[in-house]
């Protein structure tokens, strides 16, 4: 396997850090039979033929070595590379974030298309990755019907970044679904139904799918190449309660509530008002990145894009506004700033207050316990610790002021799971007690996940 990894010029070629030398190197440990150092081998390919979503002259290289991969029974893998192989197509691409991908001819970029100038190796790249992918277009079909559950739904992934053959792929794709049992498997097939335009099929998903992720990913869909009133009510029942696991299918922008949200913004202006009670019912309980979708459908349903800073509210825009200021989460977000200057607004929270003409007050313990849990969310533990006591420190009650208990309780626990045991194992009931379902949120490779075992989780 691999054979012929040598034969392509490496060195010649670039990625991220120069040189696309150490590739085939890398290429080859993806085979090692070690999951924790085929995974890190992953991420190190991620970041440097795919370093935040750009493709290189080295990426289209690394396709056929994939598709070799993935035809192999014996690699232990092969979801994880379907997944990356639908990324190195389409770069980011989800619900909440349209691709960006080249047909052969043209490029597609963000809902736009346009053709590339000569000797655009960016543009080149995306096709010839293309192009290449679309060698892999029957194994892909054979693999919807493996036995592993996981590689069935890599496939769908990979067929969803392949439009141009969507003629010859959607049959198989319904066809699969007709049988398919795996819910998650079900969720994938719908994002590449919808993905391929057969809003027919996705109609039949909503009316009858008894799971709850597949028919949210349909709706999420629908939203945005079928648009119709009567799609409100089930996007509403979605954005109330989050589906466990739904982050985890190919194609889900976040959770279930965030797409469901995001996807409102496609319905007409008068529709998407209809869903602002609940948009900001959703909000003060959303944490930290998971308000970005919410604050844009929000802004989408009450105000106009504009050029000029806004100076007067209309009753609407200042309810809308009043609610957002109630959520401290999404003012910390620097993504969003170029979304609230779309509609004149600044992205200062104390600008706001001064718009709609209300004082805020500073929660100095909320604030601190904010960025501790935020560290331990990205394993730095220590410096969760630290903030996670100071927040105490300023105000013992702190936790009974945080929008979702739960999660906050989970980090916590994260935290202290190898300095205090005892205090992780109590904040890990504390957060079960809210929301059973937390147990799925903790990561194998968490020491909290030892620690739970250990004590009979």
């Amino acid at each position: 396997m691999l054979d012929s990894l040598d034969a392509v010029p490496w060195e010649d070629l670039e990625h991220a850090y120069g040189s696309a030398s150490d590739v085939p190197d890398l290429l080859r440990r993806l085979l090692d039979p070690n999951s924790k150092e085929r995974s890190r081998v992953l991420d190190e390919l991620y970041g440097n033929v795919f370093h935040q979503g750009t493709r290189y002259p080295a990426t289209p290289y690394v396709v056929p070595f994939l598709i070799e991969m993935c035809a192999s029974p014996s690699v232990s893998n092969r979801s994880d590379l379907l997944g990356f192989w639908g990324s190195l197509i389409t770069g980011y691409f989800s619900i909440q974030e349209r691709p960006c991908w080249g047909d052969g001819e043209k490029i597609h970029e963000y809902g736009e298309i346009y053709k590339i100038e000569e000797e655009n190796t960016y543009g080149e790249a995306l096709h010839q990755i293309y192009r290449e992918s679309l060698k892999g277009k029957e194994l892909l079909v054979n693999l919807l019907n493996d036995n592993d559950s996981s590689i069935r739904a890599g496939a769908a992934w990979v067929l969803a970044c392949l439009p141009t053959i969507a003629e010859s792929t959607v049959p198989k794709l319904e066809a699969q679904l007709d049988r398919e049992i795996s819910g998650g498997v079900r969720a994938g097939i719908a994002f590449a139904l919808g993905e391929l335009s057969a809003s027919t099929q996705l109609l039949k998903i909503l009316d009858r799918e008894q799971f709850s992720a597949a028919k949210c990913m349909a709706v999420c869909q629908l939203a945005r190449i079928n648009p119709q009133e009567s799609l409100i009510e089930p996007l509403l029942e979605f954005v109330s309660q989050p589906i466990s696991g739904y982050q985890d299918v190919f194609g889900a922008g976040g959770k279930s509530t965030d797409d469901a949200a995001f996807s409102i913004s496609y319905l007409p202006r008068q529709i998407q008002q209809k869903a602002i009670p609940a948009i900001c019912q959703r909000l003060r309980q959303a944490r930290s990145l998971d308000t970005m979708p919410l604050v844009r459908t929000l802004l989408s349903a009450t105000f106009e894009e504009r050029n000029e800073p806004l100076t007067e509210l209309t009753d609407l825009q200042n309810l809308v506004l009043s609610q957002m200021l109630m959520t401290d989460e999404l003012w910390s977000i620097g993504n969003l700033f170029w979304t609230f200057r779309a509609y004149g607004l600044s992205s200062m929270k104390e600008e706001c207050a001064k718009l709609v003409g209300i004082e805020i007050t500073q929660d100095d313990a909320l604030k601190e316990l904010r960025s501790a849990l935020a560290y331990a969310e990205i394993g730095f533990l220590e410096k969760a610790r630290e903030g996670i006591l100071k927040a105490l420190e300023i105000d013992s009650a702190v936790f009974e002021r945080v929008p979702t208990p739960e999660e906050y309780w989970l980090f916590y626990a994260k935290a202290f799971a190898e300095s205090d045991p005892k205090q992780a194992i109590e904040a890990f009931r504390r957060a079960v007690l809210i929301n059973p379902e937390v147990v799925n949120r903790v990561s194998p490779t968490w020491h909290l996940a030892d620690l739970l075992r250990k004590n009979n989780f």
